[in-house]
């Protein structure tokens, strides 16, 4: 185990009582529901409230530095949108060192088409579908829409053409572009750890010699964002020790672009990285109400009216 499998793995163990004490009544749950059969990893649990209706559809992406990380440490968030009357599949994906990009993304785009074949099973309303993220899992859910509003793009990177397309985003704390991500500095040589692990590729100490990385541009879904992106939530930490300042850029980028955009944020250091998950404080109360809001306009076609 390297050192930010280490760090990773640490923080799953250390913080699951907190970010897993809700949980919510007559929700309908299937684990373990795989989407391929090449690795164990490719599952996911589905979780729902049943209904007359159709339902819309979130599909979760757990974060954990892409080497860790599981989707039964997102177990209570993902029962928050189910309560809300969506239709959930939360999802496991191949993680590094062992698997390297673009497996993870590839893992997500298979599971993201399985919706598909669960379409007439559960009566899914996948015209109100949204990719949602943590850290990770925020960088995977952005890359899903930079496939769908880049049509060749699943090509450059060799992965399955994405066939059911995103209607919008729900991110929280990301990391969008790799390159001015890799300028936060981190103990014990993190950074470059954790680069590292994801791309398969030794760089140097201060990746001086990132041009020579095959996908050394397809990596960072910051590259594609374009007119054609969906509408978006972002949320991010001020003082975030993993991705400060990638949820401002992203938010000035499809600002510049006409993307119907939105954002919450926090501002002090106590309310860090992923800080959403600290369900009991004011800021993830108020960030949390603000992500609901934008999945309501998304279940009641408000973005479909622009």
């Amino acid at each position: 185990m390297n050192r930010s499998e280490f760090l990773f793995a640490a923080i799953d163990v250390l913080f699951h009582p907190f970010q897993n004490y809700k949980r919510y009544k007559n929700l309908i749950t299937q684990k373990n529901v795989p989407y391929h059969d090449a690795d164990p990893a490719q599952t996911g649990d589905i979780i729902y409230r049943a209904s007359e209706q159709p339902l819309p559809v979130v599909l979760n992406i757990h974060g954990g530095g892409f080497v860790k990380g599981d989707k039964k440490h997102r177990v209570s968030i993902s029962e928050m949108y189910a309560d809300k009357g969506w239709f959930v599949y939360n999802i496991n994906y191949r993680l590094s060192p062992k698997h390297v990009f673009p497996a993870a993304v590839e893992d997500c785009v298979l599971a993201a088409n399985y919706l598909a074949e669960l379409k007439d099973r559960y009566n899914l309303d996948l015209s109100r579908f949204v990719v949602t993220g943590d850290s990770a899992g925020a960088y995977l859910s952005s890359y899903l829409v930079a496939l769908a509003s880049n049509p060749d793009l699943h090509e450059k990177i060799g992965v399955p053409e994405l066939k059911v397309k995103p209607t919008a985003l729900l991110s929280y704390c990301g990391p969008y572009d790799v390159i001015t991500a890799l300028q936060t500095k981190l103990p014990f040589g993190l950074t470059h750890n954790i680069a590292v692990s994801y791309s398969g590729q030794n760089f140097a100490k201060d990746f001086s010699d990132m041009e020579s990385y095959r996908y050394a541009h397809e990596i960072s879904p910051m590259n594609f964002v374009n007119a054609d992106w969906c509408p978006t939530m972002l949320t991010y930490a001020q003082k975030d020790i993993f991705c400060a300042g990638q949820g401002e850029l992203l938010h000035q980028k499809l600002s510049d672009l006409g993307v119907p955009v939105c954002e919450a944020h926090s501002t002090t250091l106590i309310d860090n990285h992923c800080y959403h998950f600290n369900f009991w404080t004011k800021t993830s109360k108020q960030t949390m109400a603000a992500a609901f809001d934008f999945l309501d306009k998304v279940k009641n076609r408000v973005f479909d009216q622009n």
